[in-house]
């Protein structure tokens, strides 16, 4: 019988993508092993066509929350499978909780980690200093074996209908073949999230200064923030040949169909957001705008040209691991200090090196 071994990330969606470097680094480790994920439910399609993972298992946590029973049920479908070891990445109680009820023999976590006692080997997970995947590496590797290069960034796999649909979409779309520029302005949490009108700058100076078509991204919630930004746009002084450069892409794609047009791209602009890790699967050139968080929380890009934007000497800074609603101090300078024109720079840079 093969070893069964079962991973918990029931986190964001970034973290879920930064995660499968850890999935293939486990595989590699257990090569004969069944490897089981645990994700949250609606971000389990980043993992289709994995190579690495055996069966995906989605959590429902809106449910759960609603009926306990449903999670005894879940639970016990869990150690129905006779997992030999559990690996925890994801720090929640409820994470502890389910690696403790599969009755795993071992089970793997942070010492951090809501109830840790319920593991049976915990690991040190530093707030700031290493990169996630580091952090993740811990659980399976002393600091001296973690995987580098192509192994540290993540792995997404857009399959053939992803790919066709892109082909046709950018054929309707782009006039010109000049490639696309991605710009990414939202986020889930607002203090992470760049003013649009400091977006507009930017979009404004690569309408104006290259021939790269320029594409926002982001899911139906940031509708609104792609129409202040078409608003805002109407008074710059463009040519119209430069504005049927700006297009939206926000609420049209699924994960899957993101991967690709993010793969295909000249260039990201993102928040510290989940396009960062989208772009860092294919060493997608990025440029990262940070303003509540850091980055020395861990969650920068892996691709290697980047550039990281935000402003220094703020003592404010980082006011939450995740940012929060409004600014705590009143004064949001951590994005709005930050400069267009450098931001515009940073990108050529990234393009160019």
């Amino acid at each position: 019988m093969p070893e069964k071994i079962l991973i918990i990330q029931t986190a964001f969606l970034g973290d879920l993508i930064l995660s499968t470097s850890f999935f293939h680094a486990v595989k590699m480790e257990h090569k004969e092993s069944e490897i089981h994920v645990l994700v949250n439910l609606g971000t389990e399609s980043v993992l289709d066509q994995n190579p690495d993972i055996t069966k995906v298992w989605c959590l429902d946590k809106k449910r759960i929350k609603k009926n306990p029973f449903f999670f005894l049920k879940f639970v016990k479908k869990l150690r129905s499978e006779r997992f030999d070891k559990v690996y925890s990445p994801h720090f929640s109680y409820r994470s502890s909780l389910i690696s403790f009820f599969t009755k795993a023999p071992i089970r793997i976590g942070y010492k951090e980690s809501g109830f840790s006692f319920l593991h049976t080997k915990v690991i040190q997970r530093p707030k700031q200093g290493p990169h996630e995947v580091e952090k993740l590496f811990s659980l399976l590797f002393e600091p001296y074996d973690f995987p580098t290069g192509r192994e540290r960034q993540p792995y997404l796999y857009p399959g053939t209908e992803e790919e066709s649909s892109f082909a046709l979409k950018k054929s309707k779309l782009i006039k010109n073949d000049s490639g696309y520029i991605l710009i990414a302005p939202s986020s889930l949490w607002e203090t992470k999230r760049l003013p649009e009108e400091k977006f507009v700058s930017v979009i404004t100076q690569i309408l104006r200064k290259r021939n790269e078509t320029v594409i926002l991204i982001g899911s139906k919630a940031d509708i609104e923030i792609q129409n202040h930004i078409f608003r805002l746009m109407k008074t710059e002084p463009l040519e119209l040949k430069e504005r049927e450069r700006l297009l939206s892409l926000v609420g049209q794609t699924s994960l899957k169909e993101l991967m690709v047009w993010i793969q295909n791209a000249t260039a990201i602009l993102s928040n510290d957001s989940s396009p960062i890790h989208f772009a860092s699967a294919f060493n997608t050139p990025t440029v990262m705008i940070y303003g509540a968080t850091i980055p020395a929380f861990g969650y920068g890009s892996l691709s290697d040209k980047h550039r990281i934007m935000e402003v220094n000497g703020l003592n404010c800074r980082p006011c939450g691991i995740h940012g929060g609603r409004v600014c705590p101090e009143g004064h949001f300078r951590c994005m709005l200090d930050q400069n267009p024109v450098r931001i515009f720079e940073a990108l050529e840079e990234v393009i160019k090196t």
